[in-house]
């Protein structure tokens, strides 16, 4: 028997890496993580024309989503050290983004909504990151790019709930 012949079975008749270069077998995390990069690259670029960072961003954008949260919930959903969201939101109180209250059924903890001037920066940046990704994907056809959001939706749900349990957001 070849050596490529015992790779044979399930995967070269289901599509599989089976008899592909190795390469080939991690070419789709190496394309995610890529895009990943420059998908960052550009939102950085044009968040930094509102004096904005993509973590600052991702928190607006969460807040606005699940408001309410605590603090350690919001680290978990972006997946964010809790220690390093503090500083991030201690950024954001002081611009008037976020603001922080007490939980009424547990004074301990506190919870996090999106203050006024933040759904005001958040809008600003979201047309900012829509035009952003209307770039970046533009080699694809709507069809495409609806598929493309609902597979990515999906990798994210398997990929969060996986780590912190069904119906956790990421």
């Amino acid at each position: 028997m070849a050596p490529s012949d015992t790779r044979g079975g399930a995967d070269s008749r289901e599509g599989g890496t089976a008899g592909k270069d190795p390469s080939e077998a991690t070419a789709c995390g190496l394309l995610m993580l890529r895009l990943g990069r420059a998908a960052a690259a550009r939102m950085g670029a044009a968040l930094a024309g509102l004096e904005m960072h993509p973590h600052d961003y991702a928190v607006l954008h969460a807040l606005n989503e699940e408001g309410g949260v605590s603090q350690t919930e919001l680290a978990a959903t972006l997946r964010v050290h809790p220690s390093n969201l503090v500083a991030l939101l201690d950024g954001l109180e002081a611009e008037g983004l976020v603001e922080r209250r007490r939980d009424p059924t547990d004074r301990r903890r506190q919870l996090l909504e999106l203050a006024p001037g933040g759904r005001e920066r958040l809008d600003r940046a979201k047309a900012a990151v829509e035009n952003t990704e209307r770039d970046l994907l533009a080699p694809l056809a709507s069809a495409d790019r609806r598929r493309l959001h609902a597979y990515l939706e999906q990798l994210a749900a398997h990929s969060c709930a996986a780590r912190a349990g069904k119906g956790r957001r990421c």
